[in-house]
């Protein structure tokens, strides 16, 4: 139960700094890592070596994604665009990278594409309904809220177990 509310508790931080700088101190990171890791070894009975696998599978969609990214816009501008300049920052990458290495893999892929949409329709609506506007997502805190709100159906209502595919896969054979 520790470590669950542990993890939350690191969620909402992320969230809270993400939304008032637009920015995440980067300890926080390794920390949510410790205590998915930890929730995972001890509570689901999963070994290093799926964790490690499925991470690197995750890892390795993140990393082509970003690359179509990086190509896109740099094709779009004509030149080399780095992502992580001005596009997407370093948290919302590290928050991605410590997920990946906690859900199994279709569990990260569902989770990616909903936090995603979830976060563009929420930020639209901030915007229509604040004077203040801002172009810059705090992509990292509203994922945070989404990844929360979904651990939280998995320990306490739903049981889906984010950690194995099963779930997902009878969702889509439904």
């Amino acid at each position: 139960m520790l470590p669950e509310i542990l993890i939350v508790a690191v969620l909402f931080l992320i969230f809270v700094q993400d939304l008032r700088v637009r920015s995440v101190y980067w300890f926080l990171f390794p920390v949510l890592l410790l205590l998915l890791l930890t929730e995972d070894l001890f509570k689901k009975h999963r070994s290093f070596e799926d964790i490690g696998q499925t991470g690197l599978i995750s890892c390795s969609f993140l990393l082509l994604q970003f690359l179509i990214l990086s190509l896109y816009f740099s094709l779009k501008n004509r030149h080399w665009i780095n992502i992580t300049k001005e596009l997407l920052g370093w948290g919302d990458i590290l928050l991605l990278l410590c997920v990946a290495f906690y859900l199994s893999v279709f569990s990260f892929l569902f989770f990616y594409i909903v936090s995603l949409i979830g976060s563009l329709l929420v930020w639209v609506i901030w915007q229509v309904f604040v004077r203040c506007k801002n172009k810059h997502i705090p992509l990292a805190g509203l994922q945070a809220v989404c990844l929360s709100v979904l651990l939280m159906l998995d320990w306490y209502w739903l049981h889906l177990n984010l950690t194995d595919d099963a779930w997902v896969l009878n969702l889509i054979h439904r």
